[in-house]
């Protein structure tokens, strides 16, 4: 995990070429570009507008500061009632979990820290592990009456593999767990690099406290002291998990990887499909690290049935398939998210991470493109009424910016086709509101029309 003071830090330097708008070209591609650039330049890319110029190539930097330093940490809110819904909701065994959560480049455990915060409870099960505290007044939620798992307090809320090769930072990691109680849930460290194949490997390690750049693929000329490490495949970690957690259901598949392994990243993800099963899947890209061009890594990812986005604290744009473009190469460093296309689990976690919730979602600070009839201004209700009136012709309504900002109802909206590619980042803070979540988010859009051709 990429620290702060790297992510403000770090200039991506870059020259890009803007793919020409060929005949023939997928009007997904197009749109999505178009979107990107708008939610860049949005964020204070002022040279970004030039993107979309197919015949300029130009040479400019980008700090990551403006980009953003979104990672798997802004989905959690999602993941978390994705995986509730699924430990409680499916036809499992009361001691079933959705899967393992697997930290791979786990450091010294941030986001291990983070998902036993978000996903369990380690802080109660401390407390109601005490045998001076009477039974059920701290209670544990529903796992308080599940059965017993040898070694463990009832079944724990979560399960957490989490993969560190540096001596320094995997000591640290495990002064962390005892510090932050994470053995009262099914919590597993594992001193190891993860790769694509078996094997050793000599890690490159500094002598700072914490090691964020330890890396196997270091060049001939690097100075660093190297350690050698045992470097372990996906299903390893599954088989030690299930060593570890005999009783508990649900070790044999993975509901969350992520992977920030400092350039193994590829090696990984084209692993995926031969091994255990991975559901989600959260990966760093780091231009600078990587011996792999993302375009052909994303490619393989979409042979094996996988669907990417990059990562944004406002939305997931999706990047593989018909709507890739070199633009998302564009940040030195990013992260990426993954799930099985035809999922509807990760349809419900691009719709929950855009905030496209309930009937007529409202979506603040954004626009429609292109008006559905004429400029006419209504008011709410009315304009809500003529939307629907209209049929597909209209997406939603757009409404101005001051009237979004009171607590009354907005009085001067306007019906919205919504065409190319839907919601758009507003420059002068208006608010939306779809008649359709489709029209939230291009990959929302594009399964929307998959399923239409289907039918």
């Amino acid at each position: 995990m990429v620290s702060w003071h790297r992510c403000w830090a770090l200039l991506a330097l870059l020259a890009f070429n803007p793919l020409g708008r060929a005949m023939g070209e997928s009007p997904w591609r197009e749109w999505a570009r178009e979107v990107f650039v708008d939610f860049i330049e949005g964020i204070g890319c002022q040279d970004c507008s030039q993107l979309l110029d197919q015949e300029t190539e130009m040479q400019f930097t980008l700090s990551s500061n403006i980009f953003g330093c979104a990672d798997i940490d802004v989905l959690l809110p999602s993941l978390h009632w994705l995986y509730e819904s699924r430990r409680f909701h499916d036809e499992a065994p009361s001691s079933s979990l959705p899967g393992l959560l697997v930290d791979g480049g786990a450091n010294v455990g941030r986001a291990t820290a983070r998902w036993i915060s978000s996903f369990g409870d380690s802080f109660s099960r401390q407390i109601s592990s005490n045998p001076s505290v009477a039974p059920c007044v701290v209670c544990n939620g529903q796992s308080a009456s599940q059965k017993q798992i040898p070694g463990l307090a009832p079944t724990p809320n979560v399960a957490v593999v989490a993969v560190e090769p540096s001596d320094s930072n995997f000591q640290l990691l495990l002064r962390h767990s005892k510090e932050h109680g994470w053995e009262h849930e099914a919590f597993l460290p594992l001193k190891a690099a993860l790769g694509g194949a078996r094997g050793l490997g000599h890690l490159a390690v500094s002598d700072f406290a914490i090691d964020e750049v330890a890396t196997l693929l270091w060049e001939e000329n690097d100075p660093r002291r190297k350690q050698e490490v045992e470097v372990i495949t996906l299903a390893e970690v599954v088989q030690a998990a299930q060593k570890a957690f005999p009783d508990l259901a649900g070790n044999d598949k993975i509901f969350l990887l992520k992977l920030d392994i400092e350039g193994l990243e590829p090696a990984v993800l084209r692993s995926l499909g031969q091994g255990p099963p991975v559901k989600f899947v959260s990966f760093e890209y780091a231009g600078n690290v990587w011996k792999d061009r993302l375009s052909p890594v994303l490619q393989d990812l979409y042979a094996a049935g996988y669907f990417c986005f990059l990562i944004t604290s406002e939305q997931l744009f999706p990047v593989s398939g018909p709507f890739w473009s070199n633009i998302y190469e564009l940040p030195m460093w990013s992260n990426f998210f993954c799930g099985q296309e035809g999922d509807s689990d990760l349809e419900s976690l691009v719709q929950l991470h855009v905030g496209a919730i309930g009937l007529w979602p409202r979506m603040a600070h954004s626009y429609l493109p292109e008006l559905a009839e004429d400029d006419t201004q209504r008011s709410f209700l009315e304009a809500q009424h003529r939307c629907t009136d209209l049929g597909a012709a209209c997406a939603g309504i757009t409404c101005e910016a001051s009237a979004a900002s009171s607590k009354v109802a907005p009085t001067k909206c306007t019906a919205r086709r919504g065409a190319r590619g839907g919601v758009r980042r507003s420059p002068r803070e208006e608010v939306s509101y779809v008649k359709e979540v489709s029209y939230s988010n291009l990959y929302l859009r594009y399964m929307r029309e998959k399923d239409h051709q289907r039918t």
